[in-house]
């Protein structure tokens, strides 16, 4: 890992009070990424909340100036625990994510913030990789404790690609088992710390109006795994400010195996592309997303509010 230089990349990250870390992510891209964003000055923050709305409006093909806005006026980068840009082979943006360490139900979690990538970069397994380098960073510190992953969503490919990746007995909610009394505990508190508390159905994860403070569009096109009764369910109970509430039990093992299964799918890619834009795969029959075609072999394809 090395520090950004100047000369390495895009006016983005020149003369920033707070440099980021950056690192190889996968073949032609870098990380760039901030361990303590609260440090940066208040027109760097502004410089990348620009690159930050930029690229969610690329990312999801419809204006989010308005969600922006109001993030970084609630204190989007003092609160976030890291935040990370990921650079394409010219050095310029073309993807982000970020995370907040919590506790919920006196356990170990990280909350997944927004997190995207342009259309042109889908098919290069950006988002696994970003997601995968998170995990691995926050699962390792404490190998030998379960980590609850929490994360919004209505996009039925993200929520295929963590079930898919991880099996059902660590994602949740799914129609194949209850919830248990600690998954159900930790959404309960993270929907307060979100303030999405009476909100939440307890049964379902649904959070109702989760999106409330986007004026348009969340998604310029509608949202598709390709997994017909996946997308069903997500287009006719999740509306259209409503969200998923996912937690998922992470541990060594889990993350082992799904670092493994990235890695040999990123060796097909040159026949089958990875990351790919929301619908693009066969549809598929069924409840539940089990088929390596189904989703995205890898966590949270495309873009995430």
């Amino acid at each position: 890992m090395v520090q950004v230089t100047v000369h390495d990349h895009g006016p983005e990250l020149r003369d920033l009070s707070a440099p980021p870390t950056v690192r190889d992510l996968c073949p032609g891209y870098r990380l760039a990424r901030w361990d303590s964003p609260a440090t940066l000055s208040p027109p760097c923050r502004e410089r990348l909340h620009r690159v930050l709305r930029d690229l969610a409006a690329r990312a999801f093909g419809a204006d989010h100036s308005s969600y922006w806005r109001a993030r970084i006026d609630a204190g989007f980068f003092d609160q976030v625990s890291s935040l990370a840009l990921i650079l394409g082979p010219d050095g310029s943006p073309v993807g982000w994510g970020g995370y907040h360490r919590r506790r919920f139900a006196s356990r170990r979690a990280v909350y997944l913030d927004a997190a995207g990538v342009v259309p042109a970069h889908r098919r290069s397994g950006l988002s696994a990789a970003l997601m995968t380098h998170f995990l691995t960073r926050e699962v390792l510190t404490h190998p030998l404790r379960t980590t609850y992953v929490v994360l919004r969503t209505r996009h039925p490919a993200v929520y295929a690609a963590w079930r898919q990746s991880l099996g059902d007995a660590r994602v949740f909610p799914n129609e194949l088992r209850p919830l248990p009394v600690r998954v159900r505990r930790v959404a309960g508190e993270a929907a307060e710390w979100l303030g999405d508390g009476p909100n939440l159905d307890p049964d379902t994860l649904l959070v109702h109006d989760a999106y409330r403070v986007f004026d348009g569009r969340i998604y310029g096109t509608r949202p598709r795994s390709g997994h017909l009764a996946l997308d069903d369910y997500f287009a006719h109970e999740v509306g259209p400010r409503d969200a998923l509430l996912m937690v998922v039990r992470m541990s060594v093992p889990a993350l082992a195996r799904a670092t493994a299964g990235r890695l040999l799918h990123a060796r097909r890619r040159p026949q089958e592309g990875g990351d790919l834009p929301a619908g693009a795969g066969e549809p598929a029959y069924g409840t539940a997303p089990k088929g390596e075609r189904e989703g995205a072999a890898g966590f949270m394809p495309g873009a995430r509010p």
